[in-house]
């Protein structure tokens, strides 16, 4: 009987999140960007559906339900892992059957896959959107493209704009281009399902759980699959090259974390992990030592890649477009505009040069006082380091957090610390439609609104949900009565 209720159980939360992410994409279709020609935006359905009254405003309406529903699923298959009632195979199936809506959807919350379909459109024909912005084109391939994007170089490594190029010879359709990109995403997030469960168990984590905080989220999936961002591709590749550094030798790791730069420069940081995995000794010397062949060898990677394909490493110098609009979440240039009136006008300015320094102090410190001789260490410094990355840089969107957040899941954190990351992941999720090119009214309500929302959940996930559920998973044999549920040891049924 048991049994049968956890299986109708699993049906119903896969379901619900299935729900969910059709509500997301159908919002998506009603209001997200679409070039009006090519494979769908000529559809007669597609422009009936756009032309609704009030489609504007009840699409973004549609994918807030969508990721409210997302996210109660997530939260009941959480509760199944910890009760031990769900395996890594089964949230793997759950991620991968929510994630099936939003993969032939439009890009959501974010109008960046456009931008790549550009900048693989010109790498097709044999022009460097290093040198060459989307502006120059004409018709659909650029319809789609934001406006603060169109004449603006690509701040991307070479390894998307291959891609896209490779996929141009086939077909020059801005929606087969896009989706392209999106099938980067699904790589990165297949990388991700292979590498959190072992990477998890390596730190003497609950593998189930692991997978469900770096997998299966809403934000995950609205973000990196939905949005169709490279930076999931980034962390996947990041999280291949820690475990391929246990595994076949910090050669190995250093070379993936080289492709991964290759994508993103911010992945060259998380080489700190491969190099303290592969140092030999407590001393200062052999982790400087590990460090700097390490980034000898990622950087000469992802610089090989742009010399070999003709691409060259015009985008060392043109990452800084991307710090052209900021979001709230750019803390540092936050704190320096929000000051201005203490300092002069270039007080942001100065903010971000304050962040990068903290973040090189960061990275410095993790690299010489971490432990090594294990993977705990190594990988959790990984995870940290991505993270100062991530919210000390000089811009930071919802997005960026993909860098990071995968990392610390497959990470053995303080429960505190632990909490705060659950926390964090369900907010990102909730906050997911708020882009800020869709000012949608109140945004910052609704994002204060969704913390708050968020943190009394992750507070009271073990002090509440979890044991509430507990005993319930125990009669039906999944646990035992005695010690804590989830904690990666088997249990049997309990006694008397």
């Amino acid at each position: 009987m048991f049994g049968a209720r956890a299986g109708t159980a699993a049906r119903l939360r896969t379901s619900v999140g299935m729900l969910g992410a059709a509500c997301m994409a159908a919002g998506g279709f009603s209001y997200a960007k679409i070039p009006s020609g090519g494979t769908v935006g000529h559809l007669d359905a597609l422009r009936d559906l756009r032309a609704w009254p009030g489609a504007e405003r009840w699409g973004p309406a549609l994918c807030f339900a969508g990721v409210a529903l997302l996210t109660v699923a997530w939260l009941l298959l959480g509760s199944a892992v910890r009760s031990r009632e769900a395996t890594v195979a089964a949230v793997h199936r759950a991620a991968l059957l929510w994630a099936v809506p939003v993969v032939v959807a439009p890009p959501l919350f974010s109008a960046d896959a456009w931008s790549y379909a550009a900048d693989g459109f010109l790498t097709g024909h044999g022009a460097s959107p290093y040198v060459t912005p989307p502006a120059v084109l004409h018709g659909p391939i650029v319809q789609a493209v934001c406006l603060c994007w169109r004449h603006t170089l690509a701040p991307y490594g070479p390894v998307p704009l291959l891609w896209g190029g490779a996929v141009d010879q086939v077909t020059s359709s801005p929606w087969l281009l896009m989706l392209a990109y999106r099938a980067l995403a699904m790589v990165g997030l297949g990388l991700l399902m292979y590498a959190a469960p072992r990477l998890a168990g390596l730190a003497g984590l609950p593998a189930a759980e692991a997978s469900w905080l770096a997998v299966a989220s809403p934000f995950v999936l609205a973000d990196g699959v939905g949005g169709a961002h490279v930076d999931l591709l980034l962390v996947g590749l990041v999280a291949t090259a820690l475990l391929a550094t246990v595994t076949r030798g910090w050669l190995v790791g250093a070379v993936i974390i080289g492709v991964a730069t290759a994508v993103k420069a911010p992945a060259v940081v998380a080489g700190l992990g491969v190099a303290l995995v592969s140092a030999r000794s407590l001393g200062g010397g052999p982790r400087i030592w590990a460090a700097v062949r390490v980034a000898a060898v990622a950087l000469g990677t992802a610089a090989g890649i742009g010399i070999v394909s003709g691409l060259g490493v015009g985008w060392v110098r043109t990452m800084h477009v991307a710090f052209v609009l900021h979001t709230p979440l750019s803390i540092t240039y936050e704190a320096g505009r929000n000051l201005r009136w203490l300092f002069h006008s270039d007080a942001a300015t100065v903010a971000d040069a304050v962040g990068v320094g903290l973040m090189v102090l960061g990275c410095a410190l993790l690299l010489t006082r971490a432990p090594v001789g294990g993977v705990r260490g190594p990988f959790t410094a990984a995870g940290v380091a991505m993270l100062l990355v991530t919210v000390l840089s000089p811009v930071t969107n919802y997005w960026y957090f993909l860098w990071c957040l995968p990392l610390l899941a497959m990470c053995r954190l303080p429960q505190t610390a632990r909490r705060c990351l659950v926390a964090l992941v369900l907010a990102l999720g909730l906050i997911t439609p708020l882009d800020p090119s869709l000012h949608v009214p109140n945004g910052w309500m609704i994002i204060e609104g969704s913390v708050g929302a968020a943190l009394l959940v992750a507070l009271a996930w073990e002090r509440v949900l979890v044991p509430s559920m507990v005993p319930l998973a125990a009669h039906a044999g999944f646990v035992s009565g005695s010690g804590a549920a989830g904690d990666g040891r088997p249990r049997g049924p309990r006694r008397g």
